[in-house]
């Protein structure tokens, strides 16, 4: 069988017009010119030239014709194979030749490969239609888990690579100021605005400005936002500082859960529920970062606030939200505000006894009525950090700051 073998070798070459140049292993040079040549015959003398056995799970009965100079086995291979929609595998001095759908079931390998940087099962999921093999992640070791071909599993390995590097992080530095009805003119904010989607109350005004004022604050600005602290016409109710990798998004919440009593009636009885809603200040954004260092990104702030109902025995909760997207560069300011809201309150002072008195009665009562109008404004800017670096502190004094409510974070 063995002489047949060789025998049928040398007609092969004798009849086809093929130069063949020996290769030892996989990565030494060959050269191959073949024309019109059987490609499992090609594949034969392939395997029988470099010392190794060929198992073909179909015959191949196409032929080819090829013009190789000095190019590694490994690629004269995947020439020869891919030019027929063929892919092989090398199992220790045997050569595996199939269609990809039947190399999965004939390969059976698995490869395990750990990310440092990025999610596997995002990675996965993302990955999933560019490859015919299966593609699995293990939660806990943060890695893919691949069952394919070789080739395959090259196209994995380059994807990763070039997928799984490091991310600078993202700070975003937030004060959170409550102002007075002229505080804002005082502060010389100049509003650009744009008109932002209906908060959850009636006559409520959201709006959005953008300031630019180089890096940091600026000293007169600074100033003159201490200034109004100390005359009580403005208040800095939070400085919170968030750090996020790009496309993740981060949030703070500052408040309290309230306790909203609600009741529903069902055949004649009524039930009372209470529900805890929180009431406070709320920040999230989700940036991301560009080649050219601009941090894009989609922020969402909103203030709630608990009123009593004295009547209802029962809270109100009055929210002003603002969302936007914006374009920043590191250091860079933004300023979000004019979330307005009006208060409206009315007051009533009477004498004891004398204030019940028919017709004299009202003699002895007064009435106030006094309209609130705060402002709140949340001036944010980002920066960036290297991973494992600490962000810079930016420009939020240290220590306390004037006029800043207590409160618990979350």
């Amino acid at each position: 069988m063995k002489r047949l073998s060789v025998i049928c070798f040398c007609i092969f070459c004798f009849f086809t017009p093929v130069k063949w140049v020996l290769a030892a292993s996989l990565e030494d040079p060959i050269s191959l010119s073949v024309e019109n040549a059987p490609t499992g015959a090609v594949l034969q003398s392939i395997a029988q030239l470099s010392g190794r056995s060929l198992i073909l799970d179909e015959p191949a009965s196409s032929t080819l014709s090829l013009e190789l100079h000095e190019m590694p086995l490994s690629q004269a291979l995947e020439a020869v194979t891919r030019s027929q929609g063929l892919c092989w595998n090398l199992e220790g001095d045997t050569l595996w030749v199939a269609r990809p759908e039947r190399m999965d079931a004939l390969d059976g390998r698995l490869s395990v490969h750990p990310l440092e940087y990025i999610s596997a099962r995002e990675t996965a999921e993302s990955l999933k239609p560019l490859f015919s093999a299966p593609l699995a992640w293990s939660k806990g070791a943060n890695a893919i888990l691949f069952h394919g071909s070789p080739g395959e599993e090259n196209r994995l390995k380059e994807a990763l690579k070039a997928l799984d590097r490091p991310t600078r992080q993202i700070t975003l530095e937030a004060r959170i100021l409550s102002l007075g009805e002229t505080a804002s003119r005082e502060l010389g904010l100049q509003w650009d605005w744009s008109p932002l989607p209906a908060g959850k109350d009636q006559g409520e005004e959201n709006m959005a400005g953008r300031i630019h004022l180089g890096h940091g604050y600026g000293a007169n600005f600074q100033a003159r936002l201490s200034a109004l602290c100390q005359e009580g016409k403005a208040k800095v109710l939070a400085t919170p500082r968030i750090i996020t990798l790009p496309g993740r998004e981060a949030s703070i919440f500052i408040g309290d859960h309230i306790p909203v009593v609600t009741e529903k009636v069902t055949n004649s009885t009524t039930t009372s529920t209470t529900e805890y809603v929180d009431a406070g200040i709320r920040l999230s954004y989700t940036p991301y970062l560009s080649q050219d260092g601009l941090i894009t990104a989609k922020v969402h702030t909103e203030v709630s606030t608990p009123t009593l109902i004295a009547e209802l025995k029962n809270y109100r909760i009055t929210s002003r939200t603002a969302d936007t997207h914006v374009r920043l560069r590191e250091k860079e300011t933004l300023v979000i505000g004019g979330l307005i809201s009006e208060q409206e309150q009315h007051r009533l002072e009477a004498i004891p006894l004398l204030s019940k008195l028919p017709l004299l009665g009202e003699l002895f009562k007064f009435r106030s009525q006094s309209r609130n109008r705060t402002e709140v404004c949340m001036i944010l800017t980002p920066y960036l950090s290297d991973p494992g670096v600490l962000p810079p502190e930016g420009s939020l004094p240290a220590g306390p700051v004037p006029g800043t409510d207590g409160g618990s974070g979350r």
